[in-house]
Formats: structure tokens, C-alpha cells, sequence
């Protein structure tokens, strides 16, 4: 991770949460909101836990490291957004009930979102989880700056909180919304917007006028190398104004 250096980060510690509740995001994502009311957790956005299921037996291990898709704005809770695979700890969250516990270890990571310049968010698939807490944030702050969110998926019924993030794009802030789908044939609909992944015409297209903003990259490690070399390479942008995290997906 390049990019942010803080000293005054949250320390970590760990915590036994209970789910809330969990809810399908599109046909592969699910989102679980775990509550926090009580025990004094405090993050910034937008950092990571560590989630373990204890009693889980899974070849990678019983514990993931997730993103916090929630925004320190909502209160009481965090939320973890993930695609569920076939491997035994992401079949085990997927069936948790309201009421199980999870113990979480965090919060984690200086993946930070810079409240005094605009921004520039390139998401690739569920990459959006951290973006999306940052934007919630910065809607529910009164952030002043213009925010670009650039998103990709598969096809449109992957777009994770397409909804909600085009609900904060009308809703008179600064935020404005593109996507694109890298495969549209495989969508049960249609589609009429952009097709092919992010890349760098359009990352230039869509910060142009922006003032020195700050760009924020997720997805898997591929699309994350491709973007941030194409960043600091032919769009000359500084190493000091790219941060990235990047998502493995088991």
C-alpha cells in the first residue's frame, strides 16, 4: 500500500460482534452488518478487520481480512461486503443467523480516505467495498470536494450498491457515478452503457478539471497492478497521490 501515513490511528483490539443481519448485494455478493453498540469500536475511513469464525475448518484457515463497507458515519455497526465462494468459511458466513457471533480483531490498515482534496475512485467488481464506505462517508460529512467513482463489473446485475450509489449521485452532493461491464452478454438483460474495463482514457477523461485529486484503487491484484502503473506512468499522476488495496477473493 502506497500513500497514507498515519500516527493517530485506532488501536486495534478484539471484539465479539453480533450479526444483525446479512442481505444479498447481487448474485454473488452478500453484505453482513455485525453490531458494535457497547463495546467502544472506532474505525476511520475506510480501515479493514480481521474476522475469524472459530469453529470453521478451512484449508486457507478460519479467519478473513474484509474491508469495512460501513462508513463511521452509521452508528452501532460495521459491515463487511464479500463475494461467497465455495470455500467452508464463506459458506459458513453466508448462513450466519441474527444473533450468531463473530470474532473480529481490528480496526486494521491505513487505507484512508483524504477529506481536503477531490477524489478519484476506480473499482473494479467487489473492489467497490471500501469505496462505498468512503463515499457514504463523505455524503454524510458534507464533504466539500467533487468525487469521481469509476466502477466495473462483469455484467450490470455485479455492480454492488449500484442503487444506493446512484442515489447519492442525484441526491445534490458532488459525486458523479460511471460504469462499465467487461461482459455484457452474460447479463440476464441488457446493456446500453460502456463496455471493457477501466483503463487509463478514461481514468484521464474523468479527472479532467479535478485539482490535485487523490485516486483510490480496488479490485483484484491484476487490475489494481495495471491501474496503478498506468497512474504513476502515462498519466503522470505522483506516488503520493495514489493509495490502492487490493482483494483476493477467497
Amino acid at each position: 500500500m502506497i500513500g497514507s501515513s498515519r500516527t493517530d490511528l485506532p488501536v486495534p483490539a478484539r471484539y465479539e460482534l453480533p450479526l444483525i443481519d446479512s442481505r444479498r448485494e447481487s448474485p454473488t455478493a452478500m453484505t453482513f452488518r455485525f453490531s458494535t453498540e457497547g463495546t467502544g469500536f472506532r474505525y476511520l475511513s475506510q480501515q479493514f478487520v480481521r474476522l475469524n469464525l472459530p469453529k470453521v475448518e478451512d484449508p486457507w484457515g478460519p479467519a478473513r481480512s474484509f474491508s469495512l463497507s460501513s462508513s463511521p458515519s452509521e452508528p452501532n455497526h460495521l459491515a463487511v461486503t464479500c463475494r461467497i465462494s465455495e470455500t467452508p468459511f464463506k459458506q459458513a458466513l453466508s448462513v450466519m443467523k441474527p444473533g450468531d457471533t463473530a470474532v473480529v480483531y481490528g480496526p486494521l490498515g491505513s487505507f484512508l480516505f483524504d477529506r481536503t482534496r477531490p477524489a478519484v475512485f476506480l473499482a473494479g467488481g467487489i473492489g467497490i467495498t471500501p469505496l462505498r464506505g468512503m463515499i457514504r462517508f463523505a455524503h454524510d460529512t458534507s464533504f466539500p470536494n467533487p468525487m469521481v467513482l469509476l466502477y466495473s463489473a462483469r455484467t450490470p446485475e455485479e455492480l454492488v450498491f449500484r442503487a444506493e450509489l446512484d442515489s447519492l449521485a442525484g441526491s445534490g452532493g458532488r459525486l458523479n457515478v460511471q460504469y462499465s461491464v467487461s461482459r455484457p452478454r452474460a447479463s440476464n438483460g441488457t446493456w446500453d452503457g460502456r463496455i471493457g474495463r477501466i483503463d487509463g482514457g478514461w481514468v484521464h477523461e474523468a479527472a479532467r478539471g479535478l485539482h490535485q485529486p487523490k485516486y483510490y484503487v480496488c479490485g483484484l491484484p491484476e487490475m489494481v497492478r495495471q491501474l496503478v502503473e498506468t497512474l504513476l506512468g502515462p498519466l503522470g499522476v505522483r506516488e503520493d497521490d495514489v493509495d490502492y488495496e487490493v482483494f483476493r477473493g477467497f
